[in-house]
């Protein structure tokens, strides 16, 4: 430890304290994960905690009704292209801290949200979906909960080659 320059063991308490605390939030987020957790991709309703990490879901339900990612500095990327347009559209309710969910959105829905918090909610430039005031004729509806974080909007490209 004493051949280290002094910058470095000054940095290395914080370095190593930092880690500590990013590995003590993975183990309780993958735990409250466990708890929390809900539904899989072919159920009506699903629901993901994600803590220091990632996930990608992609629901095939052709009568999927609500979909809860709870985000803690991780990102989820949903897939909904496999979704037809469901009656009553979908409900997405994001709750996320420093973090994001990419949402892929099949080409001409409509789509309503509501964004409250530090962060935001974006459409991709060149997005083939339509933004509504309509909450309840959207076919999917964004309820975000945001503190430094995002929830983007995007339509899947025409040769599909989003990771399939």
């Amino acid at each position: 430890m004493t051949s280290l320059p002094p910058a470095v063991r000054r940095l290395l308490p914080w370095l190593l304290g930092w880690w500590a605390v990013q590995a003590v939030l993975a183990v309780t987020g993958r735990l409250v994960a466990r708890r929390k957790d809900e539904g899989d991709e072919s159920t009506a309703g699903i629901r993901r905690v994600v803590v220091v990490g990632g996930e990608e879901l992609r629901p095939v339900h052709p009568e999927l009704s609500r979909v809860r990612l709870d985000v803690l500095m991780g990102g989820v990327r949903l897939d909904l292209t496999a979704v037809p347009k469901v009656p009553g559209g979908v409900d997405l309710t994001v709750r996320a801290s420093m973090g994001g969910v990419g949402v892929r959105v099949p080409a001409g829905w409509h789509v309503w949200w509501s964004c409250r918090g530090v962060g935001g909610v974006g459409v991709a430039e060149g997005a083939d979906l339509f933004t509504t005031d309509d909450e309840r004729g959207a076919d999917l509806r964004v309820h975000a909960d945001l503190l430094l974080a995002g929830v983007g909007l995007e339509t899947a490209p025409q040769d599909d080659s989003w990771g399939r």
